[in-house]
């Protein structure tokens, strides 16, 4: 896998949300990044460290607030013996351009953001910046809502319309499954507007286009006969014990869960990180 960057824009919301990103990087061996966007932008540099051993000598940065960070990651070395390569990326703007740019310079593949609960109440918000940097850099990126209790993913649902599955997203997903010996669940809900497929006709699709290019047994299928969109995905995600959620961003179920236009809002049901691959 690609490395990692994780949007760091308060890090009192983000320690649940850096746990993951630690085990996705050390579990599929790649380098993650943090981006300090907290900052007043003056000059960016980049500090790299390695907790796991390394004994490589480090440029001088100030370490005082990304002191959390290193004593997260000590912690998680010690839970779990993966060694995880941990950059720092100070002082740029946190606008899709600047990450762009990000990507294509540390060859990133995953973005990732907490999403911080609401002080009112009121369901949390997706920030539409974290969805343009993913639109921008190609990248999918991962919304983890800040209570998601830090556990390994063992149940993945991707949802969409069999017919317009992506392949680039069973590839990504492919890797992840082997990496973390999970089950992929292609959850197939007929697009607005669209006739559902009759049950044989989608397996057929489904062996044909998934199965057989993936090439190993991390994948399955269910033809879901639901039209109420965010039912059948509060049932898909709790009562299935799921661990991740996929959508593709503005297609197939996407503004049915989240809304129509920004601000989109996680609704109260949906728990648990949600991976989004731009349309």
């Amino acid at each position: 896998m690609k490395n990692i960057l994780i949007i760091n824009k308060n890090p009192q919301d983000t320690e649940r949300t850096t746990a993951l990103a630690l085990l996705l990087a050390g579990t599929t061996n790649a380098k993650l990044y943090f981006l300090n966007t907290s900052v007043t932008p003056t000059h960016s540099y980049v500090a790299e460290m390695s907790i796991a051993g390394s004994d490589k000598s480090l440029p001088e940065r100030p370490v005082s607030k990304n002191r959390w960070i290193e004593q997260l990651q000590r912690k998680f070395h010690l839970q779990t013996g993966l060694k995880t390569l941990v950059g720092f990326i100070e002082n740029i703007h946190f606008v899709s351009d600047n990450v762009a740019a990000i990507v294509r310079k540390f060859n990133i593949g995953l973005l990732i953001k907490g999403i911080p609960e609401n002080a009112d109440q009121e369901p949390p918000v997706i920030e539409s910046d974290a969805l343009s940097c993913s639109a921008k850099s190609g990248c999918p990126v991962l919304l983890v809502p800040e209570q998601f209790p830090y556990k390994s993913l063992e149940k993945i649902v991707y949802a969409t319309d069999l017919r317009y599955c992506r392949q680039g997203v069973i590839h990504f997903l492919s890797k992840l499954a082997i990496n973390f010996n999970a089950s992929v669940l292609i959850a197939n809900i007929a697009a607005k507007g669209l006739p559902f497929m009759e049950n044989n006709h989608a397996l057929d699709v489904f062996k044909d286009t998934i199965v057989r290019p993936a090439s190993h047994d991390h994948f399955y299928f269910s033809n879901i006969w639901e039209r109420d969109i965010p039912k059948a995905i509060d049932v898909l995600v709790n009562d299935m014990d799921t661990d991740l959620l996929v959508l593709v961003n503005h297609r197939y179920h996407f503004n049915e869960l989240f809304g129509p236009a920004v601000p989109y809002l996680l609704p109260g049901y949906i728990h648990i990180p949600v991976l989004i691959f731009p349309s």
